[in-house]
């Protein structure tokens, strides 16, 4: 992790038309309401994996998720991870994707989520896990006497899966990585060695005055650097380098390239798996407004076979406001 300030003064107005996709497949997102007074436990057995079982009517592929949730109780680096999982038999089988996001105990209940590190396919009319992983001491994405009752587990740690009762929970699935009304994704993106997607994303709004605007990468392969480059052009045509392996291109001008490195740990910190961010700090300036900013996730792949061994991510261009 680190903390940079970027160039405010260099920014290119940006004529991008930006706006959020609908969730593909949502889960009692019609309103906000939950209940602020419960919290989960902390384990001592280990994270907690909160798991609701959906069984979509028609075949989806699924690279993003959100629950409506905040966390409060705990300081330090804490995450939070959403897992697309199988069933079987009536519990969560094994994992098929997921991805992680940093906790932050200023944000107010809000949806947040991640980009998943693979696409999972969900087949019509076929049982499957959205699976809530947390440090403990966070508030559920319930919503009592919610319209969708889905079925639902949770366990502490790596241990048995415990009985099933009936939930409300506040999810969204989305067919496409993240977006908001002030992000657009851009290019295409490519796959690690290993399989794994790498992404760029964000749960905050790239508001002027927001001196904590944090920029998240994950899908990368855990433990290696990864690199996220900044660019300032709102036209910029994704291109091959000639160097990357086929089919990951650069999908933005690069003004400044941060290093940092993704994580192994998990939900409780102070790193986690596939995951990393860094910090900008957006000045408030109203001439800022309507200006860009681009970003792309750049993790180094030692399984590569190429002279410059790095995967690509799609490009998220942040439009200030």
């Amino acid at each position: 992790m680190g903390t940079t300030h970027f160039a405010c003064a260099a920014f290119l107005l940006s004529s991008l038309a930006v706006g959020q996709t609908p969730p593909c497949l949502a889960f009692n997102d019609a309103n906000t309401n939950v209940n602020a007074n419960i919290v989960t436990s902390y384990g001592f057995g280990g994270q907690n994996s909160l798991a609701w079982q959906i069984t979509p009517q028609t075949t989806l592929a699924v690279l993003a998720a959100q629950i409506y949730t905040r966390n409060t109780a705990l300081t330090g680096d804490r995450f939070m991870m959403l897992e697309i999982w199988s069933d079987n038999n009536g519990l969560p089988g094994s994992r098929i994707t997921g991805g992680a996001w940093r906790i932050v105990n200023a944000r107010p209940f809000a949806w947040q989520g991640t980009d998943f590190d693979g696409v999972a396919v969900l087949n019509a009319n076929t049982p499957y896990w959205v699976v809530w992983v947390e440090p403990g001491f966070s508030n559920p994405p319930l919503e009592t006497g919610g319209f969708d009752v889905l079925p639902k587990t949770q366990r502490t740690g790596t241990g048995a899966w415990g009985a099933v009762t009936n939930e409300s929970p506040k999810i969204r699935l989305f067919c496409n990585q993240f977006d908001s009304p002030h992000m657009s994704m851009y290019g295409p993106f490519c796959f690690t060695s290993g399989g794994s997607l790498p992404s760029v994303f964000s749960n905050e709004d790239p508001a002027i005055g927001n001196a904590t605007f944090l920029l998240e990468t994950s899908g990368s392969p855990s433990g290696v650097p990864v690199f996220v480059a900044l660019g300032l052009d709102p036209t910029y045509v994704s291109n091959w380098p000639g160097l990357t392996p086929p089919g990951c291109f650069q999908n933005t001008d690069i003004v400044e390239a941060l290093l940092l490195t993704s994580g192994t740990g998990n939900s409780r910190g102070p790193t986690c798996a596939s995951h990393a961010s860094v910090t900008l700090a957006i000045p408030a300036d109203n001439a800022l407004i309507g200006l860009t900013l681009a970003a792309q996730s750049v993790p180094f792949d030692a399984g590569a076979m190429a002279p410059l061994p790095f995967a690509t991510s799609s490009a998220a261009r942040f439009v200030l406001f």
